[in-house]
């Protein structure tokens, strides 16, 4: 399936519910549906493509990082967040700790606790890709360890929501 022929994938496995779309970024997922993320805690695997380097205002508020995933403190306001494409957040009623996140090939990294792989910077990673089928088994065994209560990946050319 093409982007242009997306519109909007759902699905389920497990305790979780799922959607893929081109048709709205995070962006828009925040303004529209704030209480996704309001009273949550953060872990943000990928801004931008990358590590979010915290602010100094930031940091006063509760942000940290560690191992270069950042970690909100509970989201008061979405107000608070902001996005930089290529974003990969997971969201938890309690603060989250996913260990160190791996930079090597994604097939070989020890999937458990401890390691995360971050998702969203491959293109075209979305759940509904059938061509990404060794991605996403990584994905669904992450998810059943981290046990988050939602996912968000804002990717090349798709938003993805687990909850």
């Amino acid at each position: 399936m093409s982007s242009a022929e997306l519109g909007i994938a759902t699905g389920s496995r497990g305790d979780y519910d799922w959607f893929s779309t081109d048709l709205f970024e995070l962006n828009d997922l925040l303004q529209k549906c704030p209480q996704a993320f309001i009273g949550k805690f953060i872990a943000v695997t990928s801004w931008d493509s990358g590590f979010l380097s915290l602010t100094a205002d930031q940091e006063r508020a509760g942000w940290r990082s560690k191992n270069g995933i950042a970690y909100s403190p509970r989201i008061e306001s979405v107000e608070d967040l902001s996005c930089g494409g290529f974003d990969e957040w997971l969201l938890s009623t309690s603060s989250l700790d996913l260990g160190e996140p791996w930079s090597g090939n994604v097939f070989e990294a020890p999937l458990g606790p401890g390691h995360f792989c971050a998702l969203v910077n491959f293109g075209y990673f979305g759940l509904h890709n059938p061509e990404l089928e060794a991605l996403i088994t990584i994905f669904w065994r992450q998810i059943d360890w981290v046990r988050p209560e939602s996912y968000v990946a804002d990717g090349n050319a798709f938003l993805t929501f687990v909850t």
